[in-house]
């Protein structure tokens, strides 16, 4: 028992022969009133409330005193729970950024606004979560990862492949936009933007318009996929989800690019500069 509590054996039975503190009239007189106030309130009132009402009462006891009594005691105050404060919700929300985006899709050069999001498929009874990242430049999906989890690890994951499709040495300056959701709110995604310097905007609370852009793509994504590769298998559907990414991005053309593809529009680009 010695060992488990920290303690000599020594000091443990000169402890055990220390004679206990013995109680004077007047702390047992003390305690009765402090237990009296106590109960006429409820319960509700602590060492210093007491001291005050006892006081009134010309009865004069130390706050600390009521403190140790009730404490010896076991009396405790039923306490308020506190409301929340800035603070406290603040930390509650997790980082929420400014709308740096603010439903400005153009962008004049590559790597200058990225839009991301996550979204889910159930294959075969089994979801699968798709993290992506899209370049507005020449919409092209720039980072595709998929996952079991909806986990910072994907999060980072899609952001590192990102950087690398770019050969990018940083993502300084580089815009990253994203709705609410709990990962891109946590302090590990704040610190990942830290790290790698790329500046975080995020849409309103629950307005999927401000991150119109990625939105559609899953949208064309769940119609048009399962057109091109109607299978069920798991292990299969990762597979050919690269193989539609690489039909999006080289061969699936877009009006706004003026009929060419993100790929096309990118190579247009290199040539004019």
């Amino acid at each position: 028992m010695c060992k488990v509590l920290g303690v000599s054996t020594s000091g443990y039975y000169a402890y055990l022969k220390r004679p206990k503190k013995q109680t004077t009239k007047k702390q047992k007189k003390e305690l009765q009133q402090i237990k009296r106030v106590y109960k006429k309130y409820g319960g509700t009132y602590g060492a210093k409330r007491i001291a005050q009402v006892l006081k009134a009462k010309n009865v004069i006891i130390n706050h600390k005193k009521v403190a140790r009594l009730m404490r010896e005691s076991n009396l405790k105050a039923k306490v308020r729970q506190k409301k929340a404060t800035h603070l406290t919700k603040k930390q509650a929300t997790g980082f929420v950024y400014s709308n740096l985006l603010d439903r400005n899709f153009e962008a004049s050069h590559p790597n200058q606004k990225w839009v991301t999001d996550m979204t889910e498929v159930e294959i075969d009874s089994v979801k699968l979560y798709i993290s992506t990242i899209m370049d507005l430049f020449n919409r092209e999906i720039i980072a595709f990862k998929c996952g079991f989890s909806p986990n910072q690890q994907l999060i980072e994951e899609t952001i590192i492949a990102a950087k690398m499709k770019r050969k990018l040495s940083t993502l300084e300056n580089v815009l990253l936009h994203s709705d609410q959701g709990s990962v891109y709110r946590s302090a590990n995604y704040h610190m990942l933007s830290k790290r790698l310097k790329f500046i975080p905007s995020m849409s309103r609370k629950a307005n999927c318009w401000d991150n119109a852009v990625i939105e559609s793509f899953f949208s064309q994504l769940k119609t048009e996929f399962p057109h091109f590769y109607p299978t069920t298998n798991l292990v299969q559907v990762q597979l050919d989800f690269k193989k539609y990414i690489r039909f999006y991005n080289e061969e699936r053309i877009q009006k706004k690019m003026g009929y060419a593809s993100p790929k096309e529009y990118h190579k247009r680009y290199l040539h004019a500069i």
